[in-house]
């Protein structure tokens, strides 16, 4: 990995701070101990919601550019939402560069974070991801699918089964539309913070 300009790793830490002293509410996030630029978190489901009483982990991606480019998240939970692919990618205006989307250096992981909860409990079905889940909603049963992937892929002890539901989706995914994504693997829930190492240096943010 190449070195994290100083005035990346500034931001880091102050975007990292609010979430070990008073984060957003119903969000987790914190550095992945062998990446200083990947985060690890989660996101759970707003109450009076189809997503009520899940835990969705979700994992974020700096580059060196951040926060000039946008982050890359993605869910590694599987989720029955419209703007969400199987491969756990969200289509969010706020993480794609203008002009085609929304993204500024003044928005905040916190602010981010609070923004993708909001498109949890309100999807945007102007600007859907997945057709399936369309189809669902126009026949009146996506609430109903919405709730039982909650229950089985992101209710307790869901967390493995939400992985590998991602990637049975996304092998579901390839056989529609000829190609699947890679995935990110696995996470890692702590709420300290790390030392994470570089292939040179030790890097502390």
């Amino acid at each position: 990995m190449s070195s994290i300009p100083p005035a990346l790793l500034s931001r880091l830490r102050a975007d990292l701070k609010p979430f070990l002293t008073s984060p957003p509410p119903g969000c987790h996030l914190s550095q992945d101990p062998d990446n200083i630029l990947k985060l690890n978190g989660s996101i759970t489901g707003p109450e009076g919601t189809p997503f009520e009483g899940g835990a969705f982990m979700i994992s974020i991606e700096l580059s060196n550019r951040y926060p000039f480019t946008p982050p890359k998240l993605r869910f590694l939970t599987k989720i029955y939402h419209p703007n969400i692919s199987p491969s756990g990618l969200t289509c969010l205006s706020t993480l794609k560069p203008r002009p085609s989307g929304t993204w500024s250096p003044a928005i905040s992981l916190y602010s981010l974070m609070t923004t993708v909860r909001v498109l949890i409990s309100e999807p945007e079905w102007d600007d859907i991801l997945e057709n399936d889940v369309y189809e669902d909603y126009k026949r009146g049963g996506w609430e109903g699918k919405a709730k039982e992937w909650t229950r089985r892929y992101a209710g307790e002890g869901g967390e493995e089964k939400g992985k590998r539901g991602r990637e049975e989706g996304e092998e579901e995914h390839k056989g529609k539309r000829g190609k699947v994504e890679e995935v990110g693997k696995g996470s890692n829930m702590t709420t300290t913070a790390t030392t994470t190492t570089t292939t040179t240096t030790k890097t502390s943010i």
